[in-house]
């Protein structure tokens, strides 16, 4: 390739990365940052000898002293890892020139070929700042996943991912695996990997999940990722071969309820349910792409009478990896009470939320009369101007409501009868709860 034209197509590449990848990480919330290309789809210069994965870089566009002699060692494939939804990998090979093993090398990065001595100090990959050779990262997850298959000859080869998240500078990646300067690194993840499959075998593939380990730098600007076809430079033999597919990163997932705008539910004559919101947030990775996995949904439940969570009551669910709302409904055939609790879960990734934190108070259910005592008379019903309300026990406090769940009266009594004015009532059905001593009494009445 002409030289000249080999620099401008680099640079008009340099200013279309700059714009894509601003598009692309102000697309991205800022908690769940991913590689740009993380399929491998994209290629750019397809059919010639400079064939990179869009964003990821090998030795057709390596710096240093001696990378006029690189060859080309990557190229995209048509072998995939099971379940994807993409049709191409990368496929990064390894090369012998002059009885030297030159080690497939695929980076976020830059290639620095400075030395004909495979674990040479001026060899090393690296971060090129406000060119193509950088990709943004300004958080940390916490793990990173690939799908890999490694064919190897011999079985004490090792291929290897290496990842630093660091800070505003141009970091390198040293051939002896460390990097400089090394207090600009705010977290690394690395996996040194056995072959999955022997030369000339059908693929195997395995899927690497790698936690990130703190460095002492806090202010993250990039990441710079490398895969290579074995740990140790100049290692392994010709002809080994990493095929890459579908990386992510991971952040720990979290869920919780958030707050519940109304917590008082009252059933009016014949309803079948009562319609509730429930809000929750929902933050981290869910549905991961590289998993193959149903789609996560949250599901409301509702607890029991006394706040337990052993057999919950489904209120409903929603298909999504985002905070949201749902709407649910509670059926009739609950129970009364003042101590329910609601929770949510999912389902991919599990994950159980605390309860709201608050009691919740049903009444007026199908199971209304297993909680009216004879002992208590609440005459007369229907009413006009008053109701009294008798007792053979203490009443100790009396609450009223209207049928969408909104208190109209309290009042404490602590004493066996009292009278109450209805005339400031409108006209419909009402349901008064009475507290007694050690137990919860519920009864309609209807305004007229």
């Amino acid at each position: 390739m002409n030289h000249f034209n080999f620099i401008l197509k680099k640079g008009l590449l340099c200013l279309v990365f700059i714009l894509t990848s601003s598009f692309y990480f102000n697309l991205e919330a800022q908690e769940n940052q991913q590689f740009y290309n993380y399929g491998f789809e994209s290629w750019i210069h397809e059919g010639t000898e400079d064939v990179e994965p869009a964003h990821w870089h090998s030795f057709m566009s390596a710096s240093g002293s001696f990378n006029n002699l690189m060859s080309q060692q990557i190229e995209p494939s048509s072998a995939k890892r099971p379940g994807t939804q993409g049709s191409r990998s990368a496929r990064i090979f390894s090369k012998k020139k002059v009885g030297i093993v030159a080690n497939g090398n695929m980076t976020t990065g830059r290639i620095n070929a400075g030395s004909m001595s495979p674990s040479g100090s001026s060899n090393y990959n690296y971060t090129q700042r406000n060119s193509d050779y950088c990709m943004p990262m300004t958080v940390i997850p916490d793990s990173l996943t690939v799908w890999v298959a490694f064919r190897a000859e011999e079985s004490t080869s090792y291929a290897s991912v290496m990842t630093a998240i660091h800070g505003d500078v141009d970091l390198k990646q040293l051939s002896s695996g460390g990097y400089d300067p090394s207090n600009m690194v705010c977290a690394t993840a690395k996996r040194e990997y056995a072959r999955t499959c022997t030369s000339g075998n059908s693929l195997v593939w395995k899927r690497l999940s790698i936690p990130f380990t703190s460095g002492s730098h806090n202010n993250p600007k990039y990441i710079l990722t490398t895969f290579s076809t074995n740990s140790v430079p100049g290692g392994g033999d010709k002809g080994d071969e990493v095929f890459v597919d579908d990386i992510y990163l991971i952040y720990n997932p979290h869920i919780e309820v958030d707050y519940l705008s109304q917590t008082e539910f009252v059933f009016s004559d014949d309803a079948s349910s009562i319609d509730i919101e429930i809000p929750f947030n929902l933050t981290g990775s869910m549905s991961v792409n590289n998993l193959n996995k149903e789609a996560n949904q949250v599901i409301a439940q509702l607890s029991d009478a006394d706040g337990s969570f052993d057999n919950p009551t489904e209120l409903g669910r929603v298909t999504t990896d985002e905070s949201g709302v749902i709407h649910g409904v509670i059926p009739s055939y609950i129970k009364d009470g003042d101590a329910y609790r609601v929770r949510v879960v999912s389902t991919n990734y599990p994950m159980t939320s605390e309860d709201n934190g608050t009691d919740i108070s049903i009444y007026g259910g199908n199971g209304i009369d297993t909680y009216f005592l004879t002992n208590i008379n609440v005459y007369p019903n229907p009413a006009d101007e008053f109701v009294k309300v008798t007792s053979n026990n203490i009443i100790r406090e009396i609450h009223i409501f209207s049928i969408d769940g909104r208190m109209v009266y309290s009042d404490s009594i602590n004493q066996n009868e009292t009278t109450i004015d209805l005339s400031y009532f409108n006209k419909g059905t009402y349901i008064v709860r009475m507290i007694l001593d050690g137990e919860v009494v519920v009864k309609r009445i209807v305004k007229i």
